[in-house]
């Protein structure tokens, strides 16, 4: 574990080390009754842990593990996906969901990429101007490639899927996801995690009996 500690993004071992301390202290942050946090206090202060692959709540190939938050109408969920390039960062997937009460609306990419704490390397600079729009089984997806060298290509992968013809966890409407997949390959093999057949259910196959694992999309990042 501490091998693999030490090529972890500064965020998740962040995240490691606060888990870690609050388990320790066996306390937590108790905020007066008075002084309601705010959403974005009460981010800050709420912790990634890891949780058992099978709480996935998609199952894209390559999975390594998997980190959960509760969060004010929602949760998020950081998976870890295989790197097998040089190139500095993890491969992940930042998903999110929430309770729109029938408001989804448009993605807001700045939004939700400053909720997430930024984008990942070698993305950072990003204008979601250049984003290329795609399209699967489930609807539109957006996202933009950096080649690195002669043969590793990263790509950056954003979608928004909504209720519909699939169950979303703990009653949510929304769910957004981003990747970042740095692969040796193309662009395709790159993008195969955000695609329909890795979002279209969890590893413990959660769809209860004759419900479609199908999932629709609102929208694509508002540019």
């Amino acid at each position: 574990m501490t091998g693999l500690f030490r090529y972890w993004s500064a965020p998740l071992r962040a995240a490691m080390a606060t888990a870690a301390l609050w388990a320790a202290a066996g306390c937590a942050y108790v905020q007066p009754s008075n002084m309601p946090l705010t959403r974005q206090q009460a981010e800050e202060l709420t912790p990634l842990v890891p949780v058992p692959a099978s709480r996935a709540w998609i199952s894209p190939d390559g999975l390594q593990l998997v980190f959960h938050r509760d969060l004010p109408g929602g949760a998020e969920q950081r998976v870890l996906l295989a790197n097998h390039t040089p190139v500095a960062g993890d491969n992940q997937m930042v998903l999110r969901i929430r309770q729109t009460y029938g408001e989804a609306g448009r993605l807001r990419f700045e939004d939700f990429v400053h909720r997430i704490g930024g984008l990942p390397a070698p993305f950072e600079a990003f204008s979601p101007g250049a984003f290329i729009d795609g399209e699967d089984d489930l609807g539109p997806y957006s996202w933009a490639e950096e080649r690195v060298g002669a043969d590793i290509i990263c790509v950056l992968a954003i979608r928004r899927l909504a209720t519909g013809r699939r169950h979303l966890p703990a009653q949510a409407d929304a769910m957004d996801i981003l990747l970042r997949n740095c692969v040796v390959g193309s662009a395709e093999q790159a993008l195969r995690p955000i695609l329909a057949p890795s979002v279209m259910g969890s590893p413990q196959g959660t769809a209860s009996a004759g419900q479609s694992r199908m999932l629709s999309a609102l929208a694509g990042p508002s540019q």
